[in-house]
């Protein structure tokens, strides 16, 4: 009898062991396909934000989080950046979460969130998971909307004087097709009202639901082996080419101007980034400015006047006397 009650209490264990292990897998599956995308645009006089070089535009909470802190320290391998010396006059993150996110029934979000030319967007951040809500709890409470005030709720938020937050939570297609509408009458207004010479910048955040981003995920999958087999196809043909064809293709992009490969298929061009202009005028004139002062101090020691200490003197006379 103590035998028999022995298995049935490890047996009672194991399933409850096994059944934990499961939810757990299971909830985990479920945050990994959920999708979050970070669109930065800017309305007015451009230039607080900028976007780098970097490709890739797969990023993390923290990273997205030292965007929203220009004072601190900034992650690497970021495809948007603050600006060192211009900030803008209001900057609000708007949150869009909820069951009923489908882009595929919001074509204004999708285009803000997945098109590179998209009027007023700087760029685009990517995170794995559901960080919709932890991403708008970084700036601090969240106002929460409804797409019926999202527009005067953004508009009010955009003029405070420290970066803010609102979300709003789309429940069914129906709400998702009003707050589409919502946002394409906010980035109207905004685009009507910002004057030239303040900046105003939006963190658009959207949190996609699993399934869609399951869908949207493995489609862009496809298109991305798909384009590696085409860039594959013309590699040899791109490799003959020779290093005069390959610069009339990169003058194509006017922030580049001039370049070559080297040996390696490196492309390289003696044009800076506006960080590492900025970097170098910070450096050079703080030389200067110390130069200058240093020199200068030099100059004023080298006038002072020399005059033969009496007291010295005297007391030497009276030894020499005795």
């Amino acid at each position: 009898i103590t035998i028999n009650a022995s298995l049935s209490i490890s047996t009672s264990t194991m399933m409850k062991s096994l059944f934990f292990i499961a939810a757990t897998a299971l909830a985990t599956a479920t945050v990994a396909d959920a999708s979050t995308t970070v669109a930065v645009l800017e309305f007015g006089k451009s230039g607080s934000v900028r976007r780098t070089l970097t490709k890739s535009t797969h990023t993390t909470v923290a990273g997205v989080a030292s965007l929203w802190n220009p004072n601190g320290l900034q992650h690497a391998d970021m495809t948007v950046v603050p600006d060192l010396f211009q900030t803008p006059s209001g900057a609000v993150v708007v949150g869009i979460s909820g069951a009923g996110v489908d882009l595929n029934s919001m074509p204004t979000v999708q285009g803000l969130l997945h098109s590179s030319d998209a009027a007023n967007v700087v760029g685009h951040m990517t995170l794995v998971g559901a960080q919709g809500r932890t991403l708008v709890n970084k700036v601090g409470p969240a106002t929460t909307l409804n797409a019926a005030t999202l527009v005067k709720g953004v508009e009010k938020e955009c003029h405070s004087a420290k970066l803010s937050s609102v979300h709003v939570t789309v429940e069914d297609a129906t709400t998702a097709a009003q707050v589409d509408a919502q946002v394409a009458a906010l980035m109207k207004q905004l685009l009507e009202s910002t004057s030239n010479d303040s900046t105003i910048v939006v963190h658009l955040v959207v949190e996609e639901e699993e399934g869609a981003a399951r869908r949207r995920l493995t489609t862009r999958r496809l298109e991305d082996e798909q384009q590696d087999e085409e860039e594959e196809d013309n590699g040899e043909d791109e490799e003959a080419e020779d290093g005069e064809g390959n610069n009339n293709n990169n003058n194509q992009n006017g922030y580049y101007g001039y370049g070559y490969y080297d040996t390696y298929g490196n492309w390289v061009t003696p044009y800076k980034t506006m960080f590492q202009i900025q970097y170098f005028n910070i450096v050079l004139w703080t030389a200067v400015g110390l130069t200058v002062i240093l020199f200068y101090t030099i100059y004023m020691m080298m006038d002072m006047p020399l005059m033969p200490d009496t007291l010295l003197f005297g007391e030497s006379a009276k030894l020499s006397g005795d």
